[in-house]
């Protein structure tokens, strides 16, 4: 086990359920990676106090968090305090990473601007509008709106704080215009702010670490770092920064989490994916990530009836009588989140 891996966990919320609502749990990480919407409530859900599916999406719908592309880039949820100072630190290397997609595509500034534009105006009844009503517009403005031109299209009015995803209608995610909102804050101000922050809801972190989650350049990220005036400590010959002195937790048998939960949100290493058979592509394509003593051990994944969901953990080491009763439990976890009661197979 990594000598990181319980203060981590602590940081993480994922010892113990310390929070009591979903906005609780996305303000204390920072963001949580979103692109799979019902697992990245599970993220969140994991580490409350027992919310359930219904609970987190009402939460969502109500706004008490927001989701939108704020970090490298892809979607997380993010606490509408924070929305925009994270994106007035985060927007301008969002731009860079999206410059040569965007000129593949032939969106020069030009036509993203009028995107923008376009979009805003759609918005301004103050209503939640879908991507097809949102291409739609677009479409009749002149502008291409068909796959990934509309995806690019509303990245770029997410990152410039024009609009955010809204209320979902049935299984559709909506967008609903953003209010502007001056961030008096220096860019030193920011880097120490995104350091902070990232310390607080992650644990023990390299500079590569804050780097790959913010998008910063790696000189930025060191400068981070200083202004955020975080404590140094050695392991194995690398530096570590904290907040405070890391807590010895107690770590988890067995955690099944969200496939993109922010447990592995850090800069990855060879040796991160040496306890599982497989490939890290096949993990990753599954609904989840097994979790054996804090260490990435195998996948999961689930289907769903509508009483029952069905567990299948895949590409795991050797299952103990242990381990199998720890999994049990979280398996347990899972059905009541969903509501349903849960049928856990391991798969040979």
């Amino acid at each position: 086990m990594k000598p990181t891996v319980p203060g981590r966990l602590h940081a993480q919320g994922l010892v113990s359920a310390r929070f009591d609502t979903a906005a609780d749990v996305v303000r204390h990480l920072g963001c949580v990676q979103s692109q799979l919407h019902d697992m990245a409530l599970w993220a969140v859900a994991r580490r409350t106090t027992g919310l359930t599916f219904g609970d987190a999406q009402a939460a969502f719908d109500r706004g008490d968090f927001l989701r939108t592309h704020v970090l490298r880039p892809t979607w997380h949820y993010v606490d509408p305090a924070d929305i925009h100072w994270l994106l007035a630190l985060t927007a301008p290397r969002v731009r860079q990473v999206m410059n040569s997609s965007w000129s593949a595509l032939g969106l020069g500034a030009e036509l993203i601007d009028r995107g923008s534009e376009v979009i805003v105006a759609a918005l301004a009844d103050g209503e939640p509008h879908t991507r097809a009503e949102l291409a739609t517009a677009l479409e009749d403005a002149g502008l291409q709106a068909k796959g990934t031109f509309l995806v690019h299209q509303l990245m770029n009015a997410e990152i410039s704080l024009l609009c955010a995803n809204g209320p979902m209608q049935g299984k559709q995610h909506t967008y609903v215009a953003l209010p502007p909102v001056g961030v008096d804050l220096t860019y030193d101000e920011l880097l120490a702010q995104g350091a902070r922050r990232y310390a607080c809801g992650h644990g023990a972190f390299r500079d590569k670490d804050l780097a790959w989650w913010t998008s910063l350049t790696l000189t930025d990220s060191r400068r981070a770092i200083e202004l955020a005036e975080l404590r140094p400590f050695d392991i194995g010959g690398e530096t570590y920064w904290t907040l405070d002195d890391p807590v010895d937790a107690d770590v988890p048998r067995v955690m099944l989490l969200s496939n993109f939960d922010e447990y592995i949100s850090y800069a990855r290493d060879p040796e991160d994916y040496t306890g599982f058979d497989g490939t890290v592509d096949d993990v990753m394509r599954g609904a989840g990530l097994l979790m054996l003593d804090g260490r990435l051990s195998g996948r999961w994944s689930r289907t769903d009836t509508a009483k029952t969901v069905r567990i299948v953990v895949d590409q795991a080491p050797r299952i103990t009588a242990v381990a199998r009763r720890a999994l049990d439990a979280e398996a347990a976890a899972f059905g009541r989140f969903l509501g349903r009661e849960p049928e856990l197979v391991i798969a040979d």
